[in-house]
């Protein structure tokens, strides 16, 4: 299992490469060499090592960074690696400061580039010493720009950590840059054996790029990582599963047989075709409540998939102290909507108004089924 102290690094090192992504770059590309295994044997983080780390921590992220917390961690953090140079962490969160603080220069300045030129040293004195830990070359790996100079850094930090995820898909993308499109396959795909999804996020990576695979001709391997990410989904709400898969051509998958999209196709009139949902909460938006809930019916009869109408006509009842109103509507909800899931979702965030004036055997049914299923 990852130390508290990886986790931070590698995350740091994320955020750091956004930002990189959008900056230009005052410095040419430089070619970087990755050494072999020398003696270098990290220190554990000593007290005065974890104090800076912490101090890292609280004032030197991407979101939140602070310049007076940061500049403190950063002189602490020096001072750590002066006295003993083998505090790995400590040397690695440096790296990452100083290049956190090259972001809060103009841009363009002198002292931004000199800063990201710090960093980017930093890791490659590290990376120089054939260190046995894969994270200097993956933090370098995020910072160089030259294609092949970052291929052979996270080929290195595969070798040294075979289950790294982000260096996986990185790996890929630049593989699938190269016309290297079977090695990029493999890449992504172990990517996603070891990857925890995390979100939205994730599941968007994932599509951008089946997406390219797609782009190359390559729609078999790209309908095996839609439906990873369609798996990977599956206790996501139907309405964030459909934005994630929004920009997918079902088309070409439906006809080939592949599984998300022929699931995808069932759930996608239940969340969209909305049009009068809108113009329902501008309604009431100008006090205009009885005009929102007759706006609120119409497009129940025009599309009576989708959960938002009911939800918002349940809370104009139910702001007007029309709770049997309220529960009629979550009923005929109920009643049309087939996905356990989707109903064990909403029933369990009825309002307890609604639930008391809703037919107790409808009650009674919904909380047997949902007792049995796992939030």
């Amino acid at each position: 299992m990852a130390s508290p102290t990886f986790r931070l690094l590698a995350c740091c090192v994320l955020l750091s490469s956004a930002a990189w992504a959008q900056q230009p770059s005052t410095a040419p590309s430089r070619s970087f060499a990755v050494a072999p295994p020398g003696r270098y044997v990290p220190a554990p983080p000593s007290a005065a090592a974890r104090e800076a780390l912490r101090l890292h921590q609280e004032g030197c992220q991407a979101e939140g960074f602070d310049d007076a917390a940061c500049e403190k961690a950063v002189r602490q953090l020096e001072a750590v690696v002066r006295d003993d140079p083998r505090q790995l962490d400590a040397q690695l969160a440096l790296a990452d400061a100083v290049w956190n603080q090259a972001f809060r220069q103009p841009e363009g300045s002198a002292e931004r580039a000199r800063l990201r030129q710090r960093s980017l040293d930093l890791y490659q004195q590290l990376v120089n010493l054939g260190i046995q830990d894969a994270r200097p070359y993956y933090g370098l790996s995020v910072l160089t720009r030259d294609p092949e100079a970052r291929i052979r850094l996270l080929r290195r930090t595969l070798e040294l950590n075979p289950k790294h995820p982000e260096a996986h898909k990185d790996l890929a993308g630049l593989l699938l840059d190269q016309g290297q499109t079977d090695e990029a396959v493999r890449e992504y795909r172990t990517h996603l054996s070891v990857r925890p999804y995390e979100g939205r996020e994730d599941a968007l990576a994932d599509i951008q790029f089946a997406d390219r695979l797609a782009a190359a001709g390559r729609v078999r391997e790209a309908a095996q990582v839609y439906d990873a990410v369609w798996d990977a989904t599956a206790k996501e709400p139907r309405a964030e599963r459909c934005q994630i898969f929004k920009s997918v051509d079902l088309d070409p998958y439906e006809r080939m047989g592949a599984r998300f999209a022929q699931r995808l196709r069932e759930i996608r009139t239940a969340c969209s075709g909305t049009p009068r949902l809108e113009g329902a909460v501008e309604l009431e938006r100008q006090g205009k409540d009885d005009a929102a809930i007759q706006e609120l019916e119409r497009q129940i009869q025009e599309n009576p998939a989708p959960a938002e109408p009911y939800l918002a006509l349940q809370r104009l009842h139910l702001k007007q102290g029309r709770a049997e109103e309220a529960a009629g509507v979550m009923a005929r909800y109920f009643q049309q909507e087939k996905d356990p899931q989707e109903r064990c979702r909403h029933f369990r965030t009825l309002s307890p108004r609604t639930t008391r004036a809703m037919e107790p055997a409808l009650i009674s049914e919904l909380d047997r089924t949902c007792r049995a299923r796992k939030p």
